[in-house]
């Protein structure tokens, strides 16, 4: 079994050494194929990272009417930190908004004027809750909406952070479905390449064939050269489309979440590196295999 698979292998290789600049076309186009789908598994990863970084950001908050007394907020929050969703809520009086919005805008000086040209505090007091699930804020705002407390709110600034999760999970959508029909497309012509290949290789391989038929070979021993070839196509193009994979990822990155984000994501393809190559060398080794197969058994007829 052994002296087969080692003889067979070593075929494998002398089929993809001699088929020259076939072999080349053959490994570019699985080359293509993978670093497609690689892509998109980095690009996947990277928006589901931002929108988990936009999700940890967020939090839904309260204003009351400027007349509401404290103690209905203090109230209030202490019936929002009885539901299950809530992890934590947060008092913030107008006091604090007013220092906390100097602070955030310090470095805008006709806003600072225009706040200090008002006398009274334009700012509403609020409680910032923040959910133990993200994906609970909606529950969270239809239970705030129908409380007892509805007639003392001003307002629920939910709605605007729930539109930039929703287009950041259609932009995921949009990913995930392009990249399907990207792969599909490529894998179809990969896979009609490398037969093509793998074709005239039998072809120029078939009076070796019919020697090995005529001393009894069997059908495994003549397959597996042709198989290992195609396995040996998928292997190379892993690992030339795993090497263009990382340069290209610190290029794409910084326009998909933008450069403050970049090392975060830069940490996350580091921790998903094995696994996405992994990934390719299945897929690799799996067209390679198909294209092979297709062809033995559509030319040989064995």
């Amino acid at each position: 079994m052994f002296l087969t698979i080692s003889r067979t292998l070593k075929a494998g290789f002398q089929n993809f050494y001699r088929n020259g600049s076939l072999s080349v076309a053959a490994v570019s186009i699985l080359t293509l194929s993978l670093l497609i789908i690689s892509i998109i598994i980095v690009l996947t990863i990277t928006a589901n990272l931002g929108l988990k970084y936009i999700q940890d950001k967020i939090d839904i908050r309260v204003y009351f009417k400027s007349d509401t007394e404290e103690s209905k907020m203090i109230n209030f929050r202490s019936e929002i930190l009885k539901y299950k969703e809530v992890k934590s809520a947060d008092i913030v009086s107008k006091d604090r908004a007013l220092s906390e919005f100097k602070a955030n805008n310090s470095n805008k000086p006709e806003i600072l004027k225009a706040i200090e040209a008002v006398e009274e505090n334009p700012l509403l007091a609020s409680v910032n809750i923040k959910a133990v699930d993200p994906e609970k804020y909606d529950v969270i705002a239809n239970s705030i909406e129908n409380s007892a407390y509805k007639e003392d709110i001003a307002s629920i600034n939910y709605q605007q952070y729930k539109l930039v999760i929703d287009r950041f999970n259609s932009t995921i959508q949009t990913i995930r479905k392009t990249g399907i029909f990207l792969f599909i497309l490529f894998s179809l012509i990969a896979i009609l390449i490398t037969f093509n290949v793998i074709r005239m290789t039998i072809f120029n391989h078939g009076t070796e064939i019919e020697i090995m038929r005529l001393v009894g070979a069997s059908n495994n021993y003549i397959r597996l050269p042709f198989v290992f070839e195609g396995i040996i196509y998928g292997t190379v193009a892993a690992c030339i489309a795993i090497i263009l994979l990382i340069p290209m990822v610190k290029v794409v990155t910084p326009y998909i979440i933008g450069s403050a984000y970049v090392n975060v994501v830069q940490t996350g393809f580091t921790t998903y590196f094995v696994l996405i190559f992994l990934i390719q060398l299945l897929l690799g080794t799996l067209l390679g295999v198909i294209s092979s197969l297709l062809a033995i058994r559509r030319y040989l007829k064995i």
